[in-house]
């Protein structure tokens, strides 16, 4: 297991009242640790990063809301949720101009001019939503509560109290397995996008929860890991292609575009690229899931957290 997701104090067989607050604490750590460099919107980095830690310390409160209960837990929760949604408008830019800045080198001149122009329209709101940024996160309230949420942190957990770490991670992996099954065939169709964006939603969350219970895995841990970041992943650039397409259409429906000598035609190809890209992570996203059956990919997540093994 690598040391990324090593917790000091934490293994399959310490108690949630003992693991969950150093594993809150450690999944914490970024978000303070990022909050200057993100905020002004500049390091594309660091909102990136601190977006994704916040996404991560979510879900382990989640996975661990019914053994604290308390009102500054949910509290918590709903500020690290804001954090989330502060640095959305700004990460989403960045990706959507990476994705449009790929696209360059193929491109004709007709091409590449609405591509620049769609650049610079999306570089101007990734700016309005920068300005947004440091005022959004100060109202999300984590600047000077680094003691109220270790306050929090330490009463976590004890509701389940000497229930060992490897218990709970059976469950809550049972529980996110079930999710992906059901959730796997429907998003199987080519043409069903909102199930396929469903299933990446639950192959997100079923990915953190392995992380979180990491130790309980051992070696084990690898291997799984991996192939849940390669389905997240396709199905994260599948929905994303979805949504360029999506978005270079919806900008062919206003007007700003003639004043840059680019033509609804030449928008449309643009889009075009990116459904031909949809259809590559779609055929991505079928070779993986018939690489790693639901019946195997479920046995290789449970059969570790089963296992005993000495402390």
């Amino acid at each position: 297991m690598g040391s990324k997701h090593t917790i000091a104090g934490v293994s399959a067989d310490t108690p949630l009242r003992d693991a969950v607050p150093r594993i809150l604490r450690a999944k914490a750590e970024p978000l303070f640790a990022l909050g200057a460099r993100a905020g002004a919107g500049l390091d594309a980095d660091a909102v990136h990063d601190m977006r994704v830690a916040s996404r991560r310390l979510r879900e382990v409160m989640r996975l661990f809301e019914d053994a604290s209960g308390t009102r500054s837990f949910k509290v918590w929760y709903r500020r690290v949720r804001r954090v989330t949604r502060a640095l959305g408008p700004v990460r989403d830019a960045d990706v959507f101009i990476d994705a449009l800045s790929g696209l360059l080198p193929s491109l004709d001149a007709e091409e590449g001019r609405a591509v620049a122009f769609l650049i610079g329209h999306r570089f101007g709101l990734r700016e309005w939503a920068s300005a947004r940024l440091r005022d959004d996160l100060e109202r999300a309230g984590l600047d000077g509560r680094r003691t109220s949420f270790e306050r929090m942190a330490a009463s976590a957990g004890a509701g389940d109290g000497s229930v060992p770490m490897r218990e709970r991670a059976y469950a809550s992996i049972a529980e996110r397995m079930a999710t992906v099954s059901e959730a796997q065939a429907a998003a199987l169709d080519p043409a069903a996008i909102e199930a396929q964006h469903a299933l990446r939603i639950a192959y997100k969350r079923l990915r953190y929860a392995v992380e979180t219970f990491a130790p309980c895995y051992a070696d084990a841990f690898g291997p799984v890991h991996a192939t849940l970041t390669a389905f997240q992943d396709t199905l994260g650039e599948l929905h994303d292609a979805h949504l360029f397409a999506e978005s270079v259409r919806v900008s062919a429906g206003t007007t700003e575009w003639r004043a840059a000598g680019v033509t609804a035609e030449d928008l449309e190809r643009v889009a075009r690229r990116f459904d031909a890209m949809a259809e590559e992570r779609f055929e991505a996203f079928r070779v993986l899931a018939g690489a790693h059956p639901d019946g195997v990919l479920r046995e290789a997540l449970l059969t570790p957290l089963m296992v005993t093994t000495d402390v």
